[in-house]
């Protein structure tokens, strides 16, 4: 089971099956999928699939951000995809943050404070030695997060939709 991590102004618990919905009306926001999704509206059923596979392993997995009680967007702890391998085969065996909010949240800094808890819980709870990220080269607000958080560029290479960066961050 996931713990509860908290934030100034968020909570992020784990995810259930009752968050599908609004987790799935979050991810086809086209301002959300643009880069998350590459750009694609995920039917329902694999949103379900995703919320209802979120235990990755131990330690790992799906939250749901609440901020004052209120669905505020999901953040993640998980092995790299191997579509995202098959791209990049060095992040194989890597794990990666991801972190989403409603756009209406955007640009307060709460992504990066969920992104912070999830590296917090990675690195002092699951000691991990490292965290990989990738974030797409026009994402200039989430690369300029992964920079403030001390990742490390490593790489660019040809995406789905877009290049994509690869970003290290070691403890």
């Amino acid at each position: 089971m996931l713990p509860l991590l908290t934030t100034p102004r968020l909570v992020l618990r784990p995810a259930v099956a009752a968050d599908i919905d609004a987790v799935w009306q979050m991810l086809v926001l086209p301002e959300v999928r643009r880069y998350l999704c590459d750009d694609i509206a995920l039917p329902r059923a694999t949103v379900a699939g995703i919320v209802g596979e979120a235990a990755f392993g131990a330690g790992l997995g799906l939250w749901v951000a609440e901020r004052a009680g209120a669905f505020a967007g999901i953040a993640a702890l998980k092995p790299v995809p191997p579509a995202l391998v098959a791209l990049v085969p060095a992040l194989a065996g890597e794990i990666e943050p991801t972190v989403a909010l409603l756009p209406a949240l955007w640009r307060q800094g709460l992504a990066g404070e969920m992104l912070g808890a999830v590296l917090a819980h990675g690195f002092a709870t699951l000691a991990l030695p490292r965290i990989a990220a990738v974030c797409d080269v026009p994402n200039i607000a989430s690369a300029a997060m992964l920079a403030r958080a001390g990742f490390v560029p490593t790489g660019e290479h040809q995406g789905i939709a877009h290049r994509i960066r690869t970003w290290t961050l070691s403890r």
